[in-house]
């Protein structure tokens, strides 16, 4: 018996030393994350979304960081006994397109040719025709190493940060970001600014909007970031614990929605305006129901809170409307003459026979693709929109303007579904059905939305809307899990 008490005590100083450390190290791994994590968002979307050299180049470096970090992270969390998951039950997928990339990099289907001095790219024959194989290896492993930075830093959040707090904290470095971006952006369109920075930086093309180059790509960004608030909204709204609406952090919350949500139509993306629409309008009628249920419970009339939500709503709408008067014109005129065009030529449109001429690219290699980032080069090949007058040369197209078809044309069906995998993989295991918190499903619903997205546009080209996108996907999984987790231990399960 005196040695069991021994052991027992032993066993309870070992613990108490365990707990004692734990903590500190916990605390030191939270910190290093939110860091890391907190200036690749922040810094990346000031930096032209990092759609630039430099910024790529710096992307790829931070990342390696991530990749680092994430090393570290998981030895010291499974030595401590914090890590409770094998990490592979959620990135098998990641490594196993890795393998079919890194494959193809080995098995190349050009080769460099010198002609008149300069280099060219000649389409082959790869060695082993039943590998996976890539047009440009150079770029592959390029993009490889992007893609592997970038998800590994998000999932150290989904990892490493334990607490529901915590996570907000990162959404709101997040929606504050956005708001900041969102208020210079406004700025510069009314000033008039013909290039980015208020005119300093060139820019290729006319539709950009704050540091982004590219309007759509801040529009997914902003759809991205609208789910952010969307989300801290009704976390604020449903905790509760303020006089009343009007002196809440939901006001707040209100307004920077207003604000972001805002610069869609003012950078001139009609698609995400379209989308942004339909969100807000249904995240407004939740609203609406969570207000009229909450003033039930306490045996209170909804009819004023709800006609001064609704009053301010309208005016909201109209100070956009008011804001974005000149672009919204510019634009509706664009479109009317894009509609003109689309009956003159009978549907046959340059964006229909884009698509077309990329499902065929794809259809070529079907299973493996062409090879990660080969589509600019590649497609070439297969582009259909040559004009009568051979002097007008042939379009370009670097991307498909689909992030689905083009997917399948650089990795094939395998890699696609292999990404739809990796994105899924942290989402399963969770009864959603149960979970009472708002915030995972709008961030959840804000996903969803820049998928559907991509099947007409290219929203994951861009750096900047990965980070996002990968920061909501994986702070969706793990805040979900741990309110299911609170959910239990409120109701005495002892699987909690």
């Amino acid at each position: 018996m005196a040695k069991e008490r021994s052991t027992s005590s032993s066993q309870r100083r070992s613990s108490s030393g365990s707990d004692r450390h734990q903590p500190g190290v916990g605390k030191t791994l939270e910190n290093a994350v939110l860091l890391h994590l907190g200036v690749l968002i922040v810094g990346l979307s000031w930096w032209f979304g990092g759609q630039s050299t430099g910024a790529r180049q710096g992307l790829l470096a931070w990342g390696s960081l991530g990749i680092v970090l994430f090393f570290i992270a998981s030895g010291q969390l499974r030595q401590t006994g914090r890590l409770d998951f094998n990490p592979l039950v959620h990135l098998w997928p990641l490594l196993l397109f890795d393998a079919l990339v890194v494959v193809s990099c080995f098995n190349p289907s050009t080769r460099i040719v010198l002609q008149e001095g300069e280099e060219m790219f000649l389409h082959t024959a790869p060695a082993w025709s039943w590998l996976p194989s890539s047009a440009r290896p150079d770029l592959s492993w390029r993009e490889l190493w992007m893609l592997n930075g970038i998800v590994i830093s998000c999932y150290n959040a989904f990892m490493v940060l334990r607490s529901r707090s915590v996570l907000r904290r990162l959404l709101g470095l997040t929606a504050l970001n956005a708001l900041v971006l969102a208020i210079f952006g406004t700025f510069q369109k009314l000033s008039g600014a013909k290039a980015l920075w208020f005119g300093l930086v060139p820019t290729p093309q006319p539709y950009f909007f704050s540091t982004f180059v590219y309007h759509n790509h801040w529009g997914a960004f902003t759809t991205l970031n609208v789910a952010v608030c969307l989300g801290l909204l009704f976390h604020a709204y449903r905790r509760g614990g303020h006089r009343d609406f009007w002196h809440s952090p939901v006001l707040l919350g209100a307004v920077a929605i207003v604000f972001v949500a805002a610069t869609a139509p003012l950078s001139a993306s009609r698609s995400t305006t379209v989308l942004l629409a339909f969100f807000l309008c249904g995240a407004f009628v939740d609203f609406l129901f969570h207000v009229i249920r909450r003033r039930r419970g306490r045996s209170e009339s909804a009819v004023l809170p709800l006609g001064g939500i609704s009053l301010a709503a309208l005016l909201a709408l109209g100070g956009v409307a008011y804001l974005a008067q000149d672009v919204i014109q510019t634009r509706a005129v664009h479109t009317a003459a894009q509609i003109e065009e689309l009956r003159s030529e009978a549907g046959l449109t340059s964006r229909l026979q884009l698509y077309r001429d990329t499902v065929r690219m794809a259809a070529e290699k079907p299973w493996f693709g062409w090879g990660l980032e080969s589509y600019g080069d590649v497609f070439r090949i297969f582009n259909a929109q040559r004009p009568k007058e051979r002097w007008f040369g042939q379009r370009i197209y670097l991307e498909a303007h689909s992030d689905w078809l083009q997917s399948v044309a650089e990795t094939g069906l395998t890699g696609t579904a292999l990404l739809i995998c990796l994105g899924l993989a942290p989402l399963l295991g969770v009864s959603w059905r149960q979970l009472q918190s708002n915030l995972p499903h709008y961030l959840l619903a804000g996903c969803g939305l820049v998928l559907l997205y991509a099947w007409v546009e290219f929203p994951f080209a861009n750096p900047s809307v990965l980070v996002a996108f990968w920061t909501c996907l994986y702070v969706t999984a793990r805040y979900a899990r741990l309110d299911l987790r609170s959910q239990r231990a409120e109701n005495h399960d002892p699987h909690a």
